[in-house]
């Protein structure tokens, strides 16, 4: 449903009528049905849905620190959003799922006090979300295009290093090169685990950088002699 309100073009109501609040399945305690299917897409559209579903996902970027994470946000939060309904008259789309997003983040469930400190602090990250993003909606978009792009160069930096490091049999590296990814940045933990000497580990980080530094070359149209150094 989601994915067919952002085509098309329903026009708004005229200036100064309200819309009808779209109550969500949970308070429904049922699928909607095709009338009320049919109303809330129209109401997405009517309401810039791509536009905010960008904003949000921004948002989320901003939390989560990763795409994929920005990603499972928004779409958890776009689940919540049929669950539990919207009232356009009372807030903007792009500032309900940003608030959506923020209660999937937060996992706030419901006690009065966590509540409130939970508003407090999410009104804080949107002052600063929105310095940030006073911008076009195609400036956030090329932004987070941007940022998407980062994020898959470095991954394609990763499976360049390994695949030089198997070609090399370099395994202390391809074991630091595992371990750095699961979150382990501690080489005496590194050597613990895996049985070897911790001082293999820092001799490693030498052939690691030599590494590096071709691939970088490499990147540059610069080709460095293999095998120097030891």
């Amino acid at each position: 449903m989601l994915a067919r309100a952002a085509m098309g073009g329903t026009p708004a109501p005229g200036i100064g009528e309200p819309w009808a609040p779209v109550i969500g399945t949970d308070r429904l305690r049922r699928p909607f049905t095709d009338d009320e299917r049919s109303y809330f897409e129209k109401v997405l559209r009517a309401h810039d849905f791509n536009g905010a579903r960008r904003y949000a996902l921004l948002f989320a970027r901003r939390l989560a620190r990763s795409n994929a994470g920005a990603q499972d946000l928004l779409g958890r939060a776009l689940l919540r959003l049929v669950r539990w309904g919207w009232n356009p008259n009372e807030a903007t789309l792009a500032k309900r799922l940003c608030r959506l997003v923020w209660s999937e983040w937060t996992h706030e469930k419901g006690e009065d006090a966590r509540r409130q400190q939970a508003e407090e602090r999410f009104a804080l990250e949107m002052k600063v979300h929105d310095a940030d993003t006073a911008k076009s909606t195609e400036q956030l978009a090329v932004r987070l295009a941007d940022e998407q792009a980062e994020e898959a160069h470095a991954r394609r930096m990763v499976d360049r290093l390994r695949q030089r490091l198997i070609e090399r049999k370099d395994n202390v590296n391809l074991i630091w090169l595992d371990e750095t990814l699961a979150g382990e940045t501690d080489m005496r933990k590194m050597a613990q685990k895996s049985g070897r000497d911790v001082q293999e580990f820092y001799a490693a980080s030498k052939r690691r950088a030599r590494i590096v530094a071709e691939l970088l070359a490499e990147d540059n149209g610069v080709t460095q002699d293999e095998g120097k150094g030891s």
